[in-house]
C-alpha cells in the first residue's frame, strides 16, 4: 500500500532468539538499490543477498507498493515456500492465521518485527494488521531449519519485516476507499529533535464491511466479515557517535472483528514496548535488546439452539477471555578476525510468557453454566553461537549451534475432567546447522545445507481446552517439543540480467503435535465426543522451490516461483487414515508470477498471477481445497510533485474458489472482485 519513493534508510535489528531471536545493530543504506541486495536476517551480518549460502529472499518496499494488498500477508502469499491460509488474515478468526515454510502446515514459523517477535506468545499465530505497509523497507525470507540461530518456531525458516529507519524531516498521508466499504487512513511523519535523537510516529485505521464468505444458500444467518482496526506507534532513535545508537519504541494495535455471523466476534488490544542498542569497537559489536508484550483478546463463540437449524439461529455459548503477559531480552557479541574467519558471533537470550484463559460456557438462554480456567507460564533460555569461515578459496562453511531449555510451570486446568494443578516440566534442545557456498564463477554458485530444528507446545496447546455443546478438546501439560532435522541442496544462476535460484528440500518432523478422539469412558459427564492433544507419530516433506527474477528492459521487471512440496503423515497410529496423506492446507504444486512496468514519468503499472493446486481442509483428505488462477492488477499515477494517487485490483476475473474447509462451519469462499484506490501526499 505505501505509495512512495526509498530514500535513505536506516534498519534496526534487534537481538532475538529462542522464541526471540539474534541480532545486529544498526545498517545504514543511501538508496533503494541498496536494500534491494543487503540482507542480514540469515547470517545476522551485513551482506549481498547475491552471496547468500542458505535460500534467501528480499522483498522491498517498491515491490510491496506494486503490490495489490491491503494486508502484509496477502504481499507474502506468492513469496516461495511460505504457506499461509487461502482466506486472508483480516476475514479469518486470529487464531487461524498459521504461518508456515516448505510444506511443514500449522505453526512452523518464526515471524519478526524488526528482530522482535510477532508470533502470538500464547497462541503462537501471526496478527499482520499489526504491520501497517506503509512502514515497511524490505522483508527478509530465510528458509529452512532456523532454530539454530532463531529458537523457538523457526523449524520452517523467518520472516523479519524491517521497518523504514527515517533520518530525514517529513511526512506522509494516504486515504483510500474501495469495494465492500472497505477504507484506510495512515500518516506517519518523522523529525530530528536534537543532532543525535530522531523521533517518528505513525497512526493506521483500516476497516471494511466485508464481502460473503459463506453463502447465503447455508442460511440467513451468515454475514459478511467486518473489522475496525488501529494501529498507532511512536519509535525514538539515537546515535550520540559513530560507534552507538538504538533504538526506543512503543506500539498500540486495537481490532474488532464480527466473524460470519452478528454473534461471532473477536476483540484484540496489544501493547507493545521494545528497544535496542549497539555499541561497536574496530570490528567488533555488542547488542543488547529487550522487549515486553501486554495483550488481551477477547472471543464470543456462537452456537445454534436446540431445534433449529444450522444458519437459522445462534447463541453464544463460549466467551474465552485471554490475557498475557511476554517479555525477554538477549545479549550478543560479534568480531570478524581475519579473511579465514569473517564473522564469531556468541549470545545468550530469555524469554517469558504468562497467559490464561478464562472460558464462560453459556446455555443458550444466556445462564452461564460453568468457567473453564486453563493457563500457565513458560520461560525460555539459549545461548548461541556463529562462525562463519572460508577454509579455501570459494568455499564459504557457515556453521551455527544453539542450546535451549523450555520450561512450562505453574500450571492450571480447571476444565469439566481436567487436572486441576499441573506439575511443571522441563525440556531442553540442542540444534546444529551448516551451511556450504562454493562459487564455481561468476555466474553459478552450488549451495547445500544441514540441520536440526525444534518447535516447542505453546500454552494454548499446553493449557487451554476448548467446547461446544457436548464436546470437548482437551489440552495436554505433557506435551514435548517436535524435532526437525533436514538438509538441502541447491544452486544460483546469474547471465546477465536474469537470475535462478533453485533449491531441493527433505525435512522429516518428530513427536509430531496432533491429536487423539477419545473414547466415551475417557469423557467427563454430559459430553459425548472429545480430544486432547497429543506428540505422535512423524510427518515428512519432499520438496523443490525454483525463483526466477529478469529485468527484461529499462522499466521492465519479471519475477516468478514455481514450488513443490509433497508433505505426509508417515506414521500415526491414532489417526491411520491420515498416513500418506497431504498434510492439511498445503498444496503439492503451487506457481506465480509478478510484471512491473516503471515508466520515466513515474507512474508505475503492475500485474501478478497465482495458480494454487488442489489442497484439503483436513489430514484425511475429505475435505476439498479446490486448484484456483487469481490475477490481481495495480496502477499508480503522481499527481504533481507531492502527490500519487493509485487503484489496486483484486481477483480481476472473479475467481470463485473455497479458500477455508474445515469442516466446523459451511466452507469459507476466498476474495472476489474487489477494487480499492485512494491518493498519498508527501511532505518534505
Amino acid at each position: 500500500m505505501a505509495r512512495r519513493s526509498v530514500a535513505a534508510h536506516e534498519s534496526l535489528i534487534g537481538v532475538f532468539f529462542g522464541c526471540l531471536l539474534a541480532p545486529t545493530g544498526v545498517l545504514a543504506l543511501d538508496n533503494a538499490a541498496e536494500v534491494e541486495t543487503i540482507v542480514v536476517t540469515a547470517t545476522r551480518s551485513e551482506r549481498s543477498i547475491a552471496d547468500q549460502p542458505d535460500s534467501v529472499s528480499v522483498i522491498s518496499a517498491q515491490q510491496i507498493a506494486a503490490t495489490p494488498a491491503q494486508s502484509l500477508d496477502d504481499v507474502m502469499r506468492t513469496v516461495a515456500a511460505v504457506d499461509l491460509p487461502f482466506t486472508t488474515s483480516y476475514q479469518t478468526h486470529p487464531t487461524d492465521n498459521t504461518v508456515s515454510m516448505r510444506g511443514l502446515g500449522g505453526i512452523r514459523a518464526l515471524v519478526l518485527l524488526d528482530g522482535v517477535p510477532m508470533n502470538d506468545p500464547f497462541f503462537g499465530y501471526v496478527q499482520w494488521s499489526r504491520v501497517p505497509m506503509e512502514n515497511v523497507d524490505r522483508v527478509e525470507v530465510v528458509r529452512g531449519g532456523g532454530s539454530p540461530l532463531w529458537g523457538n518456531y523457526a523449524m520452517g525458516g523467518v520472516i523479519n519485516v524491517i521497518t523504514r529507519g527515517q533520518t530525514e524531516t517529513g511526512a506522509a498521508v494516504e486515504a483510500g476507499y474501495g469495494s465492500d466499504d472497505t477504507y484506510r487512513l495512515h500518516a506517519d511523519g518523522y523529525a530530528n529533535a536534537t543532532d543525535t535523537i530522531g523521533v517518528g510516529a505513525s497512526v493506521t485505521s483500516w476497516g471494511t464491511n466485508g464481502f460473503e464468505q459463506i453463502a447465503h444458500s447455508y442460511g440467513p444467518l451468515y454475514t459478511p466479515t467486518t473489522f475496525d482496526a488501529v494501529n498507532a506507534a511512536v519509535t525514538a532513535r539515537f546515535a550520540p557517535d559513530a560507534s552507538l545508537d538504538g533504538y526506543v519504541r512503543f506500539n498500540y494495535f486495537d481490532d474488532d472483528e464480527t466473524l460470519t455471523t452478528p454473534l461471532s466476534t473477536n476483540k484484540q488490544h496489544i501493547y507493545d514496548y521494545s528497544g535496542s542498542v549497539t555499541k561497536r569497537w574496530g570490528d567488533s559489536s555488542v547488542t543488547a535488546t529487550a522487549f515486553y508484550e501486554d495483550s488481551h483478546f477477547l472471543t464470543n463463540n456462537s452456537g445454534t439452539p436446540d431445534g433449529v437449524a444450522t444458519g437459522f439461529g445462534e447463541f453464544v455459548q463460549n466467551r474465552h477471555r485471554t490475557p498475557v503477559d511476554a517479555g525477554g531480552g538477549s545479549l550478543i557479541w560479534s568480531t570478524s578476525i581475519n579473511d579465514v574467519v569473517k564473522l564469531v558471533s556468541l549470545g545468550t537470550d530469555y524469554q517469558y510468557i504468562d497467559g490464561t484463559d478464562h472460558a464462560q460456557i453459556y446455555d443458550e438462554s444466556g445462564a452461564l453454566v460453568r468457567v473453564d480456567v486453563g493457563g500457565g507460564k513458560q520461560r525460555f533460555v539459549g545461548v548461541f553461537g556463529q562462525i562463519d569461515v572460508y577454509p579455501i578459496e570459494r568455499l564459504e562453511v557457515l556453521a551455527s549451534v544453539r542450546h535451549q531449555d523450555v520450561e512450562t510451570y505453574d500450571g492450571v486446568d480447571l476444565t469439566p475432567g481436567g487436572l486441576g494443578d499441573v506439575p511443571s516440566r522441563m525440556n531442553g534442545s540442542t540444534d546444529p546447522r551448516v551451511s556450504l557456498r562454493y562459487t564455481v564463477n561468476d555466474a553459478v554458485a552450488l549451495r547445500a545445507a544441514g540441520y536440526k530444528s525444534f518447535r516447542a507446545p505453546n500454552l494454548d496447546n499446553l493449557y487451554r481446552s476448548f467446547s461446544v455443546p457436548f464436546g470437548i478438546f482437551y489440552p495436554n501439560s505433557q506435551l514435548k517439543p517436535e524435532k526437525l532435522k533436514g538438509g538441502e541442496g541447491g544452486f544460483d544462476v546469474t547471465l546477465g540480467s536474469v537470475a535462478v535460484h533453485v533449491t531441493f528440500y527433505r525435512s522429516e518432523i518428530d513427536d509430531l503435535l496432533t491429536y487423539r478422539n477419545l473414547d466415551a469412558a475417557e469423557l467427563p459427564p454430559g459430553f459425548f465426543f472429545g480430544s486432547r492433544n497429543i506428540n505422535a507419530g512423524r510427518a515428512s516433506v519432499e520438496g523443490a522451490e525454483t525463483m526466477v527474477e529478469w529485468t527484461i528492459a529499462d522499466g521492465w521487471t519479471m519475477s516468478a516461483n514455481y514450488d513443490y512440496a509433497r508433505s505426509k503423515i508417515d506414521d500415526n497410529e491414532f489417526d491411520p487414515a491420515s498416513v500418506g496423506n497431504q498434510q492439511a492446507r498445503v498444496p503439492r504444486n503451487e506457481a506465480s508470477g509478478m510484471l512491473t512496468y516503471g515508466a520515466p514519468r513515474g507512474w508505475r503499472a503492475s500485474t501478478r498471477v497465482r495458480w494454487v493446486d488442489k489442497s484439503w481442509g483436513d489430514n484425511a483428505n475429505t475435505l476439498p481445497l479446490n486448484a484456483h488462477t487469481v490475477v490481481d492488477a495495480s496502477l499508480m499515477v503522481p499527481v504533481g510533485g507531492t502527490v500519487e494517487a493509485f487503484v489496486e485490483i483484486q481477483n480481476l476475473f472473479d475467481t470463485g474458489y473455497i479458500a477455508d474447509n474445515s469442516g466446523f462451519n459451511p466452507p469459507l469462499h476466498g476474495t472476489p472482485f474487489t477494487i480499492f484506490g485512494g491518493v498519498r501526499v508527501t511532505l518534505h
